[in-house]
């Protein structure tokens, strides 16, 4: 029986309705705002938890903290109800956390819960988080997979994360990073840096302090370093320039090059422990702490002072490649280095 006009119309309505909605009503509904300003001592510490979004840290010289978390909804959560941000006060700490009633991130999204194992049980909305907190006091971030930004810090900071971007600037504290993947980028740092992290592309720039670097295959690219360096490796690489050496340089990688910068008149004691497979080209004349082997010439390492001595360089690989640099035009510029030619 053929449809009259009127039904036929109405069908077609239903059909059609849905796609010529405007975008504001198919729009989920709006974010959710928690936000609050609480005292805090100025060598008092912040802690917070996230899994994904954003956590930006300014500083001013109050004692208080200024904090908002934005809560943004999801297909799963439309209103963003079931995420909480709880708060915990006393004189010398602040512990802000994103919690979903069903339970938290780590049980829930990847492992066991009380109903057993769950492969992405939920989909937890992104939390943006803005702080402002006293310039003095120190930060622990705990985190998973959340851009993170933190500016003009004096006191010590920790970053816990699986893969979120990090970006630190004017941090007068030590520095902490325990990472997977995260690209991490530091500059104007006063204070030692530690980071250890399996592949993440590092950027520093301005660092007084000693900087210590773990990591399987990640690159480390670090300008203007004022101070010492300890970096481990796989097969990552590092190009590393200092304007002073005032501290020991340690570089232990399997397979990775090291590239280091040093001004021309630095001083130091070098120390070296290569297989036959390891190269070193330098600026520097390394031929009178040239030592071979007996047996085998094309094992060569180094023992002794350079330039009247200084702190120890001691470099150790298996098949990588190093170079030692002279701040402007070297011989390892241009042709073979000192090291070479004594070989």
């Amino acid at each position: 029986m053929p449809l009259s006009r009127s039904l036929l119309c109405s069908v077609l309505a239903c059909v059609l309705l849905p796609l010529v909605l405007s975008p504001a009503a198919l729009a989920q509904a709006p974010a959710r705002t928690v936000s609050n300003t609480v005292p805090l001592a100025a060598d008092g510490e912040v802690k917070v938890g996230n899994h994904e979004g954003s956590i930006t840290v300014s500083t001013w010289d109050r004692d208080q903290v200024q904090y908002e978390a934005e809560i943004m909804p999801t297909d799963e959560d439309p209103n963003a109800e079931k995420v909480t941000i709880q708060s915990r006060v006393t004189n010398d700490r602040l512990r802000l956390a994103t919690k979903h009633e069903e339970g938290d991130d780590e049980s829930v999204v990847f492992g066991f819960d009380e109903d057993g194992f769950r492969w992405g049980g939920i989909n937890i909305p992104a939390v943006h988080y803005t702080i402002k907190m006293p310039r003095t006091a120190s930060l622990v971030l705990d985190d998973h997979e959340s851009t993170i930004d933190v500016t003009g810090l004096a006191g010590d900071l920790r970053i816990d994360t699986h893969e979120g971007r990090i970006s630190v600037a004017e941090q007068r504290g030590s520095v902490t990073i325990d990472s997977h993947e995260s690209p991490i980028s530091i500059a104007d740092q006063t204070g030692d840096v530690r980071i250890d992290t399996h592949e993440g592309r590092m950027e520093l720039r301005r660092v007084t302090g000693r900087l210590s670097v773990e990591t399987h295959d990640g690159d480390l690219t670090a300008r203007k370093v004022d101070g010492g360096l300890r970096f481990e490796s796989h097969d990552g690489a590092a190009r590393v320039s200092f304007t002073s050496l005032s501290h020991s340089v340690s570089a232990n990688t399997h397979d990775g090059d090291v590239t280091m910068t040093l001004p021309p008149n630095a001083g130091f004691d070098l120390d070296t422990d290569f297989d036959d497979d390891v190269d070193l080209r330098s600026g520097f004349d390394l031929r009178p702490i040239r030592i071979a082997d007996d047996e085998d010439d094309d094992e060569v390492n180094y023992r002794g002072d350079v330039n009247g001595g200084g702190p120890e360089i001691h470099l150790e690989s298996q098949d990588g490649d190093f170079v030692i640099r002279t701040a402007g035009p070297s011989p390892s510029d241009s042709g073979p280095s000192s090291a070479q030619q004594g070989r």
